[in-house]
């Protein structure tokens, strides 16, 4: 029989500061009569990747609060990946979910307007019951899984990037281990091409291939083509993404508007979030977080080109040599 995982996801739903918590009915699972936010489970066969923690998630909104709760994925923005372990064999998350799992934890921000008529109204479901809308302050963890008082503030109205252990016999918390990850690293995919590519060569050791750089290409586009020509005359070694056809996600984004923000110059005063769009009446007069979810609906309006090694980014315009300072 073919080995398999567990690959949990939880989708934190905000709205004017408040999360949104439901309660698991009777038989629902290894969280059943306790509060949690939007739970999902994939179980994916050993040395296979998980589906986007993304899709997963908004397909688990609608399971588990009905239809009318539609929730688009390309909103959701990562902020933990924890690793669990149950070491209580016979516990009834060991049983369903494995003594070792790991789950994702995505944020989703209502706007203000959002109402019930836009798609967000819960309703309860066969597994799960809405509680209500909580403050900080208000989230009752004595119902909770015991892991979710240690971060849940920190992701919620720190707005933090976590990644972490937990360790449980049954429902006891009894080891855990937490650190924050900087904006610029972020919890996304953005390096993975480039890892790929990387490990794909490692023969090559010249300094220009030593890490490649990925290029945020559009090939209909004749400053993308210049800085396309000048990486590869110089023989940078590059990994290009097409990001019309490969759209970026939110914490795609997230990771990439702070890369530009590391590699500016300490005297700027420009937002690497709004500079990253092209329409600059949506970028001045829209939130930094507006205008990001607007670019990971429309990719389209996405600033081109640009081009990231490490932890900058820089865009390629005017001249291609702008984006050589990185390299």
């Amino acid at each position: 029989a073919v080995k398999m995982r567990s690959v949990l996801v939880q989708t934190l739903v905000l709205q004017r500061g408040k999360v949104l918590l439901g309660r698991w009915r009777p038989g629902s699972g290894p969280f059943e009569g306790r509060l949690s936010g939007l739970i999902g489970s994939v179980q994916v066969p050993a040395g296979q990747s998980p589906p986007s923690p993304e899709v997963a998630g908004a397909a688990a909104c609608s399971q588990l609060l009905g239809p009318r709760f539609r929730v688009d994925p390309r909103r959701l923005r990562r902020r933990g990946l924890f690793h669990f372990e149950e070491r209580d064999a016979t516990h009834g998350a060991a049983v369903a979910l494995g003594e070792r799992y790991s789950e994702h934890q995505l944020v989703l921000r209502l706007n203000p307007e959002e109402e019930a008529a836009h798609g967000f109204e819960p309703q309860a479901t066969e597994t799960f019951e809405p509680m209500g809308w909580f403050a900080p302050g208000e989230i009752p963890y004595d119902m909770m899984p015991e892991d979710d008082k240690v971060w849940y503030e920190r992701v919620l109205f720190g707005d933090q990037r976590l990644r972490g252990t937990f360790a449980f016999e049954g429902t006891r918390l009894v080891e855990h281990a937490l650190e924050e990850v900087t904006p610029e690293e972020g919890l996304c995919d953005l390096d993975k091409d480039c890892v790929s590519a990387s490990s794909s060569y490692p023969e090559r050791s010249d300094v220009n291939s030593a890490q490649p750089a990925l290029l945020l290409h559009n090939p209909g586009c004749s400053k993308s083509r210049a800085l396309h020509e000048a990486l590869t005359s110089r023989g940078v070694h590059v990994v290009e993404r097409h990001y019309l056809e490969d759209p970026l996600t939110l914490s795609e984004l997230e990771t990439l508007a702070a890369r530009l923000s590391v590699a500016a110059a300490p005297s700027s005063t420009v937002s690497a979030a709004k500079d990253l769009c092209r329409d600059e009446e949506l970028a001045s007069s829209s939130s930094e977080e507006m205008v990001l979810e607007a670019l990971a609906l429309r990719p389209e309006l996405l600033q081109r080109p640009v081009l990231i090694r490490g932890r900058r980014a820089a865009f390629g315009r005017p001249q291609p040599e702008d984006a050589m300072r990185i390299l």
